[in-house]
């Protein structure tokens, strides 16, 4: 795995790209259709690779899939993104999510994917063998983006349709653009003695909101907690971007073609826009991918962390397979480590939960900062 310089963990932000995912859905309704072709976030990132494999669907009768929109989608009725969060550098992806848009149901579900997991040396001549490693040392051919697209979709067997991503660096300006983002802070947050975000009602900064995010220090689970918690910046994002008007999209549509990477067209925006329209906020789960930790000594001397082989074929069959026949779990290229107990197999927060503040607060250590000290 490439090193990296303090600012690594920059990269856990990329849960703002849910922001600018939605935010760019809204922009296709101010442009015409002679830019409706154009990938105004094409980068050196590239073209993804056409998919080969076959995805079995469950019978349906002929025409009743047809979700209405001309996508050029692998899997009709549905439309998945995979969104990274590069590190400083561009050669880690520190944070993945894999968003499935269920187009008929008007429903979106979104998978967190630990940085920490282990895929081993099919995927990535790393030697710690993390997934965060791939885009840069992966194994398959191409380049890094087609790189990480082949490993997460062997691992989960779901076509992917398109990607975001977003370094590090580059989000506290499109987050200042777009006016901040109103939440309900469910606890505390004590990031440095300096650098305090004290619990309830705030609009949050560019950089508040990276200390927010960013956050883990105290959390009893360390960096699982730190993604459970990035689930109320997703949530408060999310209805930020419904409050934006077409001229505040117009103003900021500048800043995040400078900064967002995607092969996403503007007719693709749009088509997704019209989609994103129909969600509520009930209608929006993330759940993070089974497994459990794995402690220096049981495969190498690194933490990370082991993915659940069953449990993770169960979760995506029930949430992530709309249209897909399920899938067994032998069929999932997950190199499982150990299985030894029962983490997040079926641990999820709706978005409309979150909003309403029928989530609890991510747990602390017992002997967490407390402004109170």
């Amino acid at each position: 795995m490439v090193k990296k310089n303090k600012l690594r963990i920059f990269g856990d932000i990329i849960l703002l790209i849910i922001t600018l995912v939605f935010a760019v859905f809204l922009i296709r309704s101010i442009f015409s259709s002679l830019i409706a072709s154009t990938q105004p976030f094409i980068s050196s990132i590239g073209q993804l690779e056409a998919d080969t494999n076959n995805y079995v669907l469950r019978p349906a009768e002929p025409g009743s899939l047809y979700d209405g929109l001309d996508f050029d989608q692998y899997i009709e009725g549905q439309y998945t993104v995979l969104g990274l969060g590069m590190d400083e550098d561009g050669l880690n992806t520190d944070v993945m999510m894999l968003f499935i848009f269920d187009i008929n149901a008007a429903k979106i579900n979104i998978l967190q994917i630990p940085r920490d997991s282990y895929v081993g040396p099919e995927f990535t001549n790393s030697e710690v063998g993390k997934i965060n490693s791939v885009y840069s040392q992966g194994t398959a051919s191409g380049s890094g983006i087609n790189k990480v697209v082949k490993c997460v979709r062997d691992l989960v067997q779901i076509p992917i349709d398109s990607y975001i991503a977003i370094k590090c660096t580059d989000v506290a300006p499109v987050v200042d653009a777009m006016g901040g983002i109103p939440m309900n802070v469910p606890d505390d947050i004590i990031y440095e003695h300096d650098k305090i975000i004290k619990k309830g009602e705030h609009v949050l900064t560019g950089e508040q909101s990276e200390w927010f995010v960013r956050y883990r220090h105290d959390y009893l689970e360390g960096d699982i907690g730190r993604m459970k918690a990035q689930r109320f910046f997703l949530a408060a994002a999310f209805q930020k971007v419904q409050s934006l008007g077409t001229l505040k999209i117009l103003s900021i549509y500048p800043t995040l073609q400078e900064y967002i990477m995607s092969d996403l067209t503007m007719d693709e925006i749009g088509m997704l826009c019209d989609f994103a329209q129909t969600v509520t906020m009930d209608n929006v789960m993330a759940r993070m991918i089974p497994g459990e930790e794995i402690s220096p000594g049981e495969i190498n001397e690194q933490y990370g962390w082991s993915l659940h082989k069953q449990e993770t074929a169960d979760i995506l069959n029930e949430f992530f397979r709309p249209y897909q026949e399920d899938v067994d779990a032998d069929a999932l290229k997950i190199p499982e480590v150990k299985n030894t107990v029962s983490y997040y197999e079926n641990d999820g927060d709706n978005f409309g939960d979150i909003i309403a503040g029928e989530v609890d607060a991510v747990t602390k250590r017992e002997d967490a900062n407390s402004l109170l000290d």
